[in-house]
């Protein structure tokens, strides 16, 4: 793999690490704002998956679509596939619950639960991709 673009998908899991360990810093406080949990939660999964897909020479797009991510990212990282219902429950948090006028606020399981499925993201595809 030419050494820029293994470079660029570095810098996908390396913001994509950020995201979890701001998930960690809020999970651990007194009243964690669930909205930005499952926000970064959601951008986590998002970075993991197109930095596979750069790392597999795939073009991406810009979008917060996890199903659609996810039906890109399968041909080359199988172990992915059994995750699809948690994908499309964690997609709509790219974009609903960072705005007012579609407010939702998760329960705290749910920020769990979109945390703990980041986490399995990230261990499936570093497992796949030795960076």
């Amino acid at each position: 793999m030419v050494s820029e673009k293994l470079a660029i998908v570095k810098q996908w899991f390396k913001k994509a690490d950020s995201d979890l360990r701001t998930i960690e810093n809020n999970i651990k406080s007194e009243a964690p704002p669930t909205d930005t949990i499952c926000f970064h939660a959601q951008q986590a999964i998002e970075k993991y998956v197109k930095g596979a897909l750069i790392y597999f020479g795939k073009h991406i797009t810009k979008t917060h679509d996890l199903v659609n991510l996810l039906t890109s990212i399968t041909k080359y990282v199988p172990e992915l596939e059994n995750l699809e219902n948690e994908f499309h429950e964690i997609s709509h948090y790219g974009v609903e619950v960072r705005y007012p006028d579609i407010f939702y606020e998760p329960s705290f399981e749910e920020a769990q639960r979109s945390y703990e499925v980041a986490l399995k993201v990230k261990e499936i595809v570093l497992k796949k991709i030795k960076v």
